[in-house]
């Protein structure tokens, strides 16, 4: 298949049904959103531009122009300088079950990385004692990293885990989650807390990520099933790139 058929047929899938009651601006943009969530485009392919996606749905510009507005604001898309839209690597994080970064950026059709800023056994400071229940005289591995989409900075991130669970974190490759099933270390439950915060000059100059920013700093706690804590982490990720997802059920 040729990449103009491909284009062709990825364009008209977005065409609103007429059979279907809802109004054809809204269908477009549910498809729209959906494909873009989904990874139909890949990271570096940039969107058809409104004009063409006009003349391929048969949907006034407007209704165009407003379905893509409304992506940008969700921060699914980015306008680019020269006025096109490419897919920004935002995050689907579902808080009713325990998610993978890595995995959840591959399912966006993004190449994960991480970068690591320091690996070290160390004495717990007084937070991590009490987070993780430690007993006094307990030392911790200490791993500082920075996360990456198709090489762009998304994130800081810093987890503890007591010595007894990681003796030496040089063991830690690309995925600690990795090294703990490797290890028969299966977490079972873990406690995460959400909060709004700006990116400050401390936190600039460790991550790279420019000070004021809005960052989502999410302070995981993880045990395994006989309730053992062996993890905290502290992440901060820029809020443009995350969202989460919240499903409550009676």
């Amino acid at each position: 298949m040729t990449a103009t058929l491909q284009a062709s047929r990825k364009l008209l899938a977005l065409a609103p049904d007429s059979a279907l009651p809802q109004p054809p601006a809204l269908q477009f943009f549910q498809k729209l959103r959906i494909a873009v969530c989904a990874g139909y485009w890949l990271p570096s392919e940039t969107l058809p531009d409104a004009a063409t996606m006009a003349s391929a749905t048969n949907l006034p510009l407007l209704d165009i122009d407003t379905a893509l507005s409304l992506l940008c604001e969700e921060n699914w898309i980015a306008r680019t300088d020269d006025g096109h839209f490419r897919i920004t690597p935002k995050i689907d994080q579902p808080v009713s079950r325990l998610s993978n970064l890595s995995d959840m950026l591959r399912a966006r059709g993004f190449t994960p990385g991480s970068r690591w800023i320091a690996r070290s056994v160390t004495e717990p400071d007084l937070n991590e004692q009490w987070r993780l229940d430690l007993l006094a005289g307990a030392r911790v591995s200490r791993l500082e990293r920075l996360r990456l989409a198709n090489e762009e900075i998304i994130g800081y991130e810093r987890s503890t885990l007591p010595v007894s669970i990681l003796p030496d974190p040089l063991q830690v490759g690309n995925s600690l989650y990795q090294y703990l099933g490797d290890n028969q270390l299966h977490i079972a439950r873990a406690v995460e807390e959400i909060e709004a915060v700006v990116c400050d000059s401390e936190m600039a100059a460790r991550s790279g990520l420019r000070e004021g920013l809005p960052l989502l700093k999410l302070t995981r706690v993880s045990a395994l099933q006989n309730g053992q804590l062996i993890e905290l982490s502290y992440s901060f990720f820029r809020s443009d790139y995350y969202h989460y997802v919240v499903e409550l059920n009676d």
